[in-house]
């Protein structure tokens, strides 16, 4: 490729010898909200791994949905659930100062362990660019874990054929969620939005 830079919706991976190019960008990125969270100030509580009370983890149930998602990842893709793989990669954001949630950490977690796979976890909130650029610059399939209120931002950074049908914003009351990402065919890099259901625990529902 004789180009020093590829553009697309705002986005620049660059391009040229040993350098991020289209060519290297995944088949499959798929996106999942971290678990269900705790009540503000009253009960479900959020505890930590070692199960004590933390308002910034995960509730008893979002870290049913985390083990859940483990045995999900780890057993992709499968009948049910076709445009779904086994990551090779998987990004979450970390605590900071500003934004002090360890829930999409404790949501990755037990999927990383199941899969033998290091968290990347040098993007947060507000970077959401560079998180784009990183992605799409190597070719593992990747899983990301992310606060709900920003994922449509994310995926509309993406070239997506069907951007019409990216929500203007993950559902509030939606923990049972995969958001993914399939290339298409062809030179141009693209990617067809889907909507998959987890339909892991009793309550998850089986329609976007």
């Amino acid at each position: 490729m004789d180009m020093a830079h590829i553009y697309f919706h705002g986005t620049v991976i660059s391009g040229g010898m040993g350098q991020e190019s289209p060519e290297n960008a995944p088949e499959v990125i798929m996106f999942v909200r971290h678990g269900e969270k705790p009540g503000e100030g009253t009960e479900p509580h959020g505890v930590n791994a070692e199960g004590k009370h933390d308002g910034h983890s995960l509730s008893v149930l979002g870290w049913t949905r985390a083990g859940a998602l483990a045995g999900f990842f780890a057993h992709a893709p499968s009948k049910a659930h076709p445009n779904v793989v086994k990551p090779e990669r998987i990004l979450a954001t970390r605590p900071t100062p500003d934004a002090k949630s360890k829930r999409e950490i404790d949501t990755a977690t037990p999927t990383a362990r199941r899969l033998n796979i290091e968290i990347e976890d040098d993007h947060t909130h507000g970077n959401e660019k560079n998180l784009v650029a990183e992605v799409l610059g190597r070719p593992e399939s990747t899983l990301i874990v992310w606060h709900h209120g920003t994922m449509a931002k994310i995926v509309r950074h993406f070239p997506v054929v069907n951007k019409e049908d990216i929500p203007h914003r993950w559902p509030d009351e939606r923990f049972d969620l995969i958001w993914v990402l399939v290339r298409q065919p062809g030179d141009e890099l693209a990617y067809r939005f889907v909507v998959v259901p987890q339909m892991l625990l009793a309550d998850d529902l089986e329609t976007g």
